[in-house]
């Protein structure tokens, strides 16, 4: 069987793998649960002057030796600044109208602990369910994070992240992790810091003090790369005031930093599937694209809808860059993906390595279609041998 015919076959193992693996997955947190816990019954509060930290806090440590649905009732749901600490084996289910809400400018943290370096260090088996986090820009902005270091087998289902992204941070910050879905849900809106703006609601990183979100005391940390991570169905949007853009979408994933020169390996194994991205912020730096990542293998964008409505076009759209002399990448599987109206003002996909004789292996970049009447360099590399065929153009006042 000839290169072309393994990488094929290689595509669709992968692929055919991701789905059945998530349908086992939730299967199993769903099922495993069997105390449902009503968080009105246990002390949390949907009055506006009441924060529930220390109350959902208290729920979280008094079944921590048994699988638990924690149930969230109708009703905002009220926090202040500081963190929550989860244990494993904890399905959070929101009813329809169930709202965590922080405002005033402040921060809090979902915190998934590692007690112990390595993989298997920290907790797992831990969903959110209908979820919806709310942050307001009343009196500076104020957000959530999920914050896990070292966490396995995490779900996100039909959750809403509204305007919830820190100023300088992540929705979702998975450092170290693996096993990780995030499925049809929304992300609205970042208010970013001028110099922060390249953060991603979904960071995929490190396992590194600096790369988390929020430091635990007593966490270890040992630069082991997140893998296995699927990303579907989701929708990556920005808010709208009278007709116009008050805050851009997030950047919806990737990472920016490599640590340790990528000695406990890299990043690898990321699904980017079936979601929409419109509206991102234009950024015109060189070192950056709307989805980013510094440092990959196997990473799959397949079937996205990318459009700009109200904004001109980045430098770049999608970057997969490898800074490193010596760790070999492979695996960029680019296809089926349309880019509506986004006019990117260098090119649509940059796949680079900075050092000679250590570019990207296996790079598939097929079947992506570009709606423009504007069009600038759909794909810039360096020597990586890029299979690039049945990619179109289409004038878009032609459609």
């Amino acid at each position: 069987m000839n290169k072309m015919g393994r990488q094929l076959i290689y595509r669709f193992v992968a692929i055919s793998l991701w789905v059945c693996v998530n349908y086992l997955f939730m299967f199993y947190i769903v099922g495993a649960a069997d105390t449902t816990i009503n968080v009105k019954n246990e002390g949390m509060s949907a009055n506006p002057n009441v924060t529930n930290n220390n109350a959902l806090q208290k729920i979280i440590d008094t079944h921590r030796h048994e699988p638990v649905i924690i149930y969230v009732p109708k009703g905002d749901y009220a926090f202040s600044k500081g963190v929550i600490v989860l244990h494993s084996n904890i399905t959070f289910k929101f009813a329809s109208g169930a709202v965590f809400t922080i405002n005033n400018g402040q921060l809090v943290s979902f915190s998934y602990p590692s007690v112990k370096a390595g993989y298997d260090g920290g907790v797992g088996n831990i969903s959110w369910v209908n979820a919806t986090f709310r942050g307001t820009d009343v009196n500076g902005q104020s957000g959530f994070v999920q914050s896990m270091n070292h966490a396995q087998n995490i779900s996100f289902d039909r959750c809403v992240f509204y305007n919830s992204e820190y100023s300088d941070g992540h929705d979702l910050d998975i450092d170290g992790s693996h096993n990780i879905r995030i499925t049809n849900s929304s992300f609205f809106g970042f208010n970013a810091n001028p110099s922060a703006d390249y953060k991603e609601a979904i960071q995929i990183d490190y396992s590194n003090k600096k790369a988390i979100s929020y430091i635990l005391q007593d966490d270890k940390y040992d630069n082991l790369p997140s893998y296995d991570i699927y990303v579907s169905n989701n929708r990556f949007l920005p808010i709208i005031r009278q007709g116009k853009i008050k805050y851009y979408a997030p950047n919806p994933i990737g990472q920016h930093m490599i640590y340790n020169n990528g000695k406990n390996g890299i990043i690898h194994d990321i699904y980017f599937v079936n979601n929409l991205v419109s509206d991102p912020k234009p950024r015109q730096q060189a070192q950056t694209g709307i989805v980013n990542f510094e440092g990959v293998s196997n990473v799959f964008i397949f079937n996205n809808y990318f459009r700009n409505e109200y904004v001109a076009g980045p430098a770049t759209y999608v970057r997969i860059h490898n800074p490193l002399p010596r760790s070999q990448m492979s695996g960029v599987y680019i296809e089926k993906n349309i880019f509506y109206d986004v006019n990117p003002t260098k090119q649509y996909i940059l796949v680079q390595a900075f050092w000679k004789n250590n570019y990207f292996k296996n790079v598939f970049i097929e079947n992506n279609e570009v709606v423009t009447n504007n069009m600038t360099k759909f794909i810039t590399k360096n020597d990586e041998m890029v299979s690039q065929k049945e990619n179109h153009v289409l004038d878009i006042l032609a459609r």
